[in-house]
């Protein structure tokens, strides 16, 4: 038996148009999976998305689905937990309850920007697990007790996760005079603890919830930027697909690997051109940024908190390619597909310019070009 749980955003209807959790349940169902959709706090009854208040409530509404489950046919054998911001911590603390409930079970994790939600008096975020803190312990105390959980679960990936996939947003937010508790939680940030088996943490230019968008509106039309969203979507779901395949967890399906190139270098163009997302100047480049000496980006997690989420860690995989690669992920894709880029250029250029302008126009960047022609094409890609 296999089993998936998604946990919603703050503020998040799980089956909104506008997100991609309808869609990558639907998918995985056809895997056979039984899937679960769970509403982020502040849609999930008795929650509050401001505070945070009331998230155990939802993990415990998780937890007793697979209970269930597992009554009528025995523990899971996998399970995938995915979430994002809020529900991105809340994939990990399940995780932690998965471990005491079924520690037999495979456990992959796909946490998107998970964060941990205000800081509130002597509270230690959305997410603090301590019996001696500020306010009431209602449920989080009850799943606590019920779980045998530590005081640091929603920072520390067990060791029952094979493995843990993360995406973390860059983009350019405002100093905040309070500490709100927006900075992602990540080991490669060193304020959580890694135990599975196998990790991957990649970065994604655009605000804290694009990567999963769809490019639709919640009443299923098309978003005045459907495109510049839609990709983001489209990339998080190829990283998801990716390490479904590789971890052997399921096969679903996404774009493939040229289109799927297409779109990060749409994500890498619009951020090299200084928009955030969506037609949004920020007057930023993290790709840029990445590349300098003197880039600004803040060094610690404490100093990340205090800027809420601005620009977070220079990109590595900016720095050891030369070239303005989004992450390690579109730099794999891009070596498989430069050879058959070629051939396609050497046969129709003009057909490359039509179908993938946007690797077109990233490459040029990386070359130095501001502006391209088509008799450039050749040149610029050393065919």
């Amino acid at each position: 038996m296999n089993l998936a749980i998604f946990f919603a955003g703050s503020g998040q209807k799980v089956k909104d148009p506008k997100l991609v959790y309808t869609a990558w349940a639907n998918q995985l169902t056809q895997s056979g999976y039984a899937t679960l959709l769970c509403d982020g706090v502040g849609q999930f009854i008795g929650t509050n998305g401001v505070t945070g208040a009331g998230w155990a409530k939802i993990i415990q509404c998780a937890m007793t689905w697979v209970e269930n489950h597992a009554a009528a046919g025995g523990a899971p054998d996998k399970v995938i937990v995915v979430g994002m911001s809020r529900g991105g911590v809340q994939t990990v603390i399940c995780a932690n309850c998965l471990k005491t409930a079924f520690p037999q079970s495979k456990v992959f994790v796909f946490a998107i920007d998970p964060v941990q939600g205000a800081h509130v008096g002597m509270n230690d975020g959305s997410f603090d697990m301590r019996s001696k803190r500020w306010g009431s312990k209602g449920s989080r105390d009850d799943l606590k007790a019920r779980y045998r959980l530590s005081d640091d679960a929603p920072k520390t990936v067990p060791d029952n996760v094979r493995m843990y996939l993360s995406v973390l947003a860059q983009f350019r937010g405002r100093d905040r005079g309070m500490k709100w508790g927006f900075t992602p939680q990540s080991p490669t940030l060193q304020n959580m603890t890694c135990l599975a088996e196998e990790s991957k943490v990649y970065e994604l230019p655009g605000d804290h919830s694009t990567g999963v968008q769809t490019g639709k509106n919640s009443d299923g039309s098309a978003h005045a930027y459907a495109a510049s969203r839609a990709a983001r979507g489209a990339v998080t779901q190829e990283m998801f697909a990716h390490w479904l395949r590789l971890t052997g967890f399921a096969k679903i399906q996404s774009d493939p690997l040229i289109p799927a190139c297409e779109q990060y270098c749409r994500i890498a163009n619009e951020d090299l051109g200084g928009v955030q997302i969506a037609g949004k100047s920020s007057g930023f480049s993290f790709l840029r940024a990445s590349k300098m000496r003197n880039h600004n980006f803040a060094d610690t997690a404490n100093s990340r908190g205090l800027k809420g989420r601005g620009h977070l860690v220079a990109s590595s995989q900016v720095k050891r390619s030369g070239g303005y690669f989004v992450n390690e992920r579109h730099h794999e894709i891009w070596t498989s597909v430069e050879h058959m880029l070629g051939i396609l250029a050497r046969n129709d250029r003009e057909a490359l310019l039509q179908k993938y302008p946007n690797i077109v126009r990233w490459q040029a960047h990386n070359l130095g070009f501001e502006t391209i022609t088509m008799n450039d094409i050749l040149n610029l890609f050393n065919w």
